[in-house]
């Protein structure tokens, strides 16, 4: 900026801001340009929230139960060939943890997951599942998938690189929410672009004032007659200077110069809430209460207990069935089975150690578990009683506790009378 003084001296004011940075891409506050996966990845809320997800999920065991209600019961017999499915390793690249882990990790950023299953073609049972990759699918239709098989990939067929098209009785789609009625469920980054922009923005504006930022910031006055060459070859020995983490924290100027401090801008001070906000959208966008992603909400005491009983009904348990849903609609995995599929939930929630003894003990009180049922649970798990004792059920008031309401005193009427109250 030029500006005209009285005497008509002409002053040249050479400055930016951490707003000014168009010159680097950046194009103002709002917008932080074309958002893709990648910086979806890159922001620490948002990877530590598909992580949770990705992990709690995979952590969780797939069984395989018949009945409903109070008798549902859980069926892990080696008699079915499901439950030796389920029990892993689900292929020779991963693991049964690996395997859930990627199928929720696509869920997460993609909203769809896919996987590949090898059939016997005898027993007609799947042999080994593949959970793939979301770049390697690709849906021409309803029924046919493009499968693309390449280096860095996942390889189920064995045969290198390839392209198979093949259907539903080789891949299975597990769909996510959102525009319903598509073949295809919309991503995380087609449903909240707009919401990721903010996050992004400020992570790029912020690596961009790391690599290129001042160890000061001020702006340059020059005097009268300094012409834009000269000021530009004197900004190009302030930055080989004084630019950079570990540039020279005292400037020296001459010929006139002076320097002004320039303050942080209301727009840029916003930067410092938006990683706050970033938190709390993260866990929005991945169904993952605040809490667990560091973030302490106003007024609000974290209680892990109430966080997991939270996150498992409002949050897991819906994907939870729609992963089961998926797997018992499959015609090769449970086509005409007396069985069905489910994520064993009990162990979830946990409460801190002393709420957990108090509710075991309670338990094995009431004669609803055994004493060797309540230790395999507390601390990972201690030994059993010798001589079986701890296989006895308390059933109250043999080793429980007393009754609650005892029965009064019996007292004399009186001595004529001969009777009792």
């Amino acid at each position: 900026m030029i500006t005209r003084i009285r005497g008509g001296q002409e002053i040249e004011l050479r400055s930016f801001a951490l707003t000014d940075m168009a010159r680097w891409g950046w194009s103002d506050l709002r917008s932080a340009g074309i958002v893709g996966e990648g910086d979806a990845r890159g922001i620490p809320a948002i990877n530590r929230a598909a992580r949770l997800r990705a992990e709690a999920v995979a952590s969780l065991r797939l069984c395989t139960w018949s009945g409903y209600g109070v008798e549902k019961i859980k069926r892990e017999s080696p008699g079915i060939w499901q439950y030796q499915l389920f029990k892993g390793p689900a292929n020779e690249y991963q693991t049964r943890f690996g395997f859930w882990d990627t199928v929720e990790e696509s869920m997460s950023y993609r909203n769809n997951a896919y996987i590949w299953k090898n059939v016997d073609q005898v027993s007609g049972r799947v042999l080994e599942w593949y959970a793939l990759h979301p770049d390697q699918v690709n849906i021409t239709r309803r029924d046919e998938f493009k499968v693309t098989v390449s280096d860095g990939y996942m390889d189920p067929v064995g045969r290198g690189a390839g392209v198979y098209v093949v259907g539903p009785d080789t891949v299975l789609h597990i769909r996510g929410h959102g525009d319903g009625g598509s073949l295809v469920a919309p991503t995380l980054i087609q449903l909240y672009r707009q919401a990721l922009a903010g996050p992004v923005g400020r992570q790029r504006h912020e690596a961009r004032m790391w690599k290129r930022g001042a160890t000061l910031q001020y702006g340059v006055e020059f005097p009268a007659g300094i012409t834009s060459d000269q000021a530009n070859e004197w900004k190009d020995n302030f930055r080989a200077q004084y630019e950079g983490t570990d540039g020279e924290t005292s400037v020296v100027v001459g010929g006139g110069a002076t320097l002004k401090p320039i303050g942080m801008t209301q727009a840029d001070a916003q930067f410092a809430e938006m990683a706050h906000l970033t938190a709390q959208d993260a866990s929005r966008i991945m169904s993952v209460p605040a809490n667990l992603l560091g973030v302490q909400l106003e007024r609000a005491v974290p209680n892990l207990e109430q966080d997991l009983s939270s996150w498992l009904r409002f949050g897991l348990a819906p994907e939870l069935e729609r992963i089961e849903s998926a797997l018992e609609a499959d015609e090769q995995l449970f086509g005409g089975a007396q069985t069905y599929p489910g994520f064993d939930t009990q162990e979830f929630v946990r409460g801190d150690l002393q709420t957990e003894a108090t509710i075991l003990g309670t338990l094995v009180q009431q004669g609803i578990i055994t004493p060797d049922e309540a230790r395999t649970r507390l601390w990972g798990g201690l030994e059993e009683l010798p001589d079986g004792l701890g296989r006895i059920p308390q059933v109250t008031p043999v080793g429980g506790a007393p009754n609650p309401n005892p029965l009064p005193a019996v007292q004399p009427v009186s001595q004529n009378g001969g009777g009792y109250d």
